[in-house]
């Protein structure tokens, strides 16, 4: 079983490309902050064993579309928001994003990118005193043309750079957990504004598009149940995924099998809630033997984030303890 691990982002919506900045053009930080400390995260991660890094790309969309391209109350719908531009990725962006599949293939370590995070999708919520707005980006879904261009502007650009590296990147992913911002009629949220119907054509004519290029497709399911409501087979996934945040109770077994391999793209590092299976065992080698006996090829943890210790305890602990308990069980010890 494959194992990695979330990064998941250093600076959440704006780890590649130029950085936020106020009205009076201070940036929010240093542009991919990261690049000055990548090549020694990911030496200690192939020390650990881990094979894979799964990373958000534009998240929640904050530098994506800023200033008069950035998305717009609707005057006619309370409460919506429209993305009226579709802008192209920039130059700065995909040298950033190339610069992080350089220094993945030099570590020999893979790399899942999520290409757009769920928050993407959910009302808008301007910035104050800035030209930014966070979320409000769900018409790339939803219209037609504009799904379109989405396609053509940001994903084949994506992917492009993603087949320059063949052996690094272990998947692309089109959409972290679209459960939250979809209308599935399962519960009603605010936040669900994308019909089911235009949820899935984006996932099929992606998928399809990852796949024309040589690429494994796959998407980051929230829940195990949502892999067989919403077809994964079907939309032409071939890495299926979910995430495991103690629903159900008792790990499902991988009833994907059959239709390609299959990971679970999240699950706690922290000891956060008891697996049921696993009685009083809840290191995290023994959440991975389970992982890997319900026969899954992949498992990757939530998260590298240190930050994520201090707003999601105990759900995320990327402690020493933790580290050295994901080597035993890559190792066999």
């Amino acid at each position: 079983m494959h194992v990695g691990i979330n990064y998941a982002w250093r600076n959440y919506a704006w780890d590649f490309g130029e950085p936020p900045h106020s009205d009076g053009g201070a940036a929010w930080g240093a542009r991919a902050a990261w690049i000055p400390t990548i090549d020694d995260e990911l030496a200690e991660f192939k020390l650990l064993g881990l094979q894979v890094v799964r990373w958000f790309l534009l998240a929640d969309g904050t530098t994506y579309g800023i200033n008069q391209h950035k998305p717009a109350l609707d005057t006619q719908r309370s409460g919506q928001w429209r993305f009226h531009e579709v802008p192209e990725l920039s130059e700065a962006w995909l040298d950033d994003f190339t610069r992080l599949l350089v220094s993945c293939e030099a570590q020999k370590i893979q790399l899942l990118p999520s290409i757009i995070d769920f928050h993407f999708c959910f009302p808008g919520v301007a910035v104050p005193s800035s030209p930014h707005v966070k979320c409000g980006r769900a018409d790339v879904i939803i219209d037609p043309d504009k799904r379109r261009r989405f396609f053509e502007r940001v994903v084949e650009p994506i992917i492009a750079v993603c087949q320059r590296f063949p052996n690094t990147v272990y998947a692309l992913e089109l959409i972290n957990e679209p459960e939250w911002c979809t209308d599935d009629r399962t519960w009603p949220s605010d936040k669900k504004v994308v019909p089911l119907g235009s949820m899935l054509d984006f996932l099929s004519e992606g998928a399809a598009r990852i796949n024309r290029a040589g690429l494994r497709s796959t998407v980051g399911f929230a829940k195990h149940r949502s892999m067989r409501a919403w077809d994964s087979p079907g939309l032409g996934l071939t890495l299926h995924q979910w995430h495991y945040y103690c629903d159900p109770e008792v790990v499902p077994d991988n009833d994907m099998a059959a239709h390609g391999p299959c990971i679970v793209g999240e699950f706690p590092s922290g000891r956060w809630r008891g697996w049921r299976e696993l009685g009083d065992a809840q290191d995290t080698r023994s959440r991975l033997a389970l992982l890997a006996r319900k026969g899954y090829d992949g498992a990757l943890l939530w998260s590298a984030n240190r930050e994520e210790e201090k707003i999601a305890e105990p759900v995320v602990e990327w402690s020493e303890r933790v580290r050295d308990e994901v080597a035993a069980f890559i190792s066999g010890r």
